[in-house]
């Protein structure tokens, strides 16, 4: 069985690789042969990556064939806009589209370009390192696609957080074709960053601060005064599992017009409110929306608003799986081209791979579920997802022979193949 599966996976590397045609072959082989690699080695150090591949050339020829190509310049860039556009002609419009600030922690590594004092949110700590925009997609099943990475330093050109962030934004948008609505927490609170989604994004929900101020019938006020002139209009539950057990919390709902003025132009926009019935805490949400009546924007923004946990979950899984900050590239376009191969390499697991993630777990011969309960296979699977992918995939030596027409069928077997 596990044969079988390995055959899967690589037919759904072949599916993704085989579309590839903004990209010269060795460009793709290259981009091929790293994100197999970090599949296997569950790593994003160059050498770890070429050893995996079990090439019969030495190390370090293996490793300087790769970096012939993913040092170059453009090389991260082809990359995440030849991925954008294999991708985003699946997202829907019902998706809602996360975006996130990460950092990568870089103690000792005093000689790397760009790097700059960073905060590390896992310890609270100031240090070297670099700031990270990650982008992901999730559905109304909870199927998250990775859509973009990208580091930004100031020592680098960076201009400021919010033009970095405008910067992705649009180079995504620009594929979406208007689909989803943008996920947002309090870093947005901004008037640069408001005023830009509002005008800028057809759907957007941001989490705001009690303080800012909003314009309702013709009056400037703080939404923690709002607060104080809505009527709740609805009430959901949501069951979370803590420490292997189902831990649920109910809040009430609410949602009201205000006007929100952007370059110029007044929006009619929603402020949602949510408050937690056990201990009153409230949550405000600024949302620019489609939907007409207070009890369906309120819901849809506080689920939406929900989902956006997945994507802190997601830095999570790369930086303790794949050991994102143990990344050793001197140049600053190493460190993008690996930010941008790590993400195709996670969209193989994250959606590639999506139709044999239980098949993976339970027909692979590797005994990865603990307790053997039904809550193993729908709670976050993908660290379990990742080892067995790497050990199916740890024996498997590559065959190449890339072509940008149509794979022909001889013998059964596609041009574009695994040995």
């Amino acid at each position: 069985m596990s044969k079988i599966l390995t055959k899967k996976i690589q037919t759904q590397l072949n599916d993704y690789f085989s579309s590839t045609k903004t990209m010269t072959k060795p460009e793709t082989r290259c981009l091929k042969d790293m994100v197999v690699g970090i599949l296997k080695s569950k790593s994003v150090f160059i050498n770890q990556i070429a050893a995996s591949l079990r090439e019969s050339l030495k190390l370090k020829d293996v490793a300087k064939r790769l970096s012939a190509q993913y040092l170059k310049e453009d090389y991260a860039e082809d990359v995440l806009e030849n991925h954008l556009g294999q991708v985003c002609p699946g997202i829907t419009k019902e998706s809602f589209i996360l975006m996130d600030g990460t950092d990568i922690s870089k103690k000792y590594a005093k000689y790397m370009e760009g790097l700059e004092f960073v905060r590390n949110g896992d310890i609270g700590t100031i240090g070297l390192g670099y700031n990270v925009l990650n982008i992901n997609a999730i559905n109304t099943y909870k199927e998250i696609t990775p859509l973009y990475s990208k580091a930004y330093s100031y020592e680098m050109g960076a201009l400021s957080s919010n033009n970095e962030v405008k910067k992705a934004v649009k180079s995504v948008n620009t594929h979406l074709n208007g689909k989803g609505c943008w996920v947002f927490d309090r870093g947005a609170d901004n008037t640069i960053l408001k005023n830009f989604f509002i005008s800028e994004t057809d759907q957007c929900i941001i989490r705001i601060k009690r303080n800012t101020k909003l314009s309702h019938k013709d009056q400037e006020l703080k939404v923690s005064q709002l607060v104080q002139r809505v009527k709740f209009v609805s009430s959901q539950s949501v069951t979370k599992i803590k420490k292997n057990k189902p831990v649920t919390k109910s809040y009430d709902l609410a949602a009201v017009r205000v006007m929100y003025r952007a370059k110029g132009k007044q929006y009619p926009i929603w402020l949602v409110i949510s408050r937690n019935i056990s201990h009153g805490g409230l949550c405000y949400l600024l949302v620019k929306s489609n939907l007409t009546t207070p009890i369906e924007v309120a819901n849809w923004a506080f689920n939406g608003y929900g989902l956006r946990w997945k994507i802190e979950e997601y830095h999570r899984h790369v930086k303790q799986e794949y050991k994102l900050e143990d990344m050793q590239m001197k140049t600053f376009m190493g460190v993008q081209t690996i930010l941008a191969v790590l993400t195709v390499a996670m969209c193989m697991i994250y959606k590639n791979m999506k139709s044999l993630h239980i098949e993976l777990l339970l027909d692979a011969g590797y005994n990865y579920l603990n307790k053997h309960t039904l809550s193993e296979l729908t709670n976050y699977i993908y660290y379990k997802i990742s080892k067995v992918v790497s050990n199916l995939l740890m024996p498997v030596k590559m065959r190449w022979k890339i072509q940008n027409t149509e794979p022909n069928m001889q013998n059964g077997q596609l041009d574009l193949m695994f040995n």
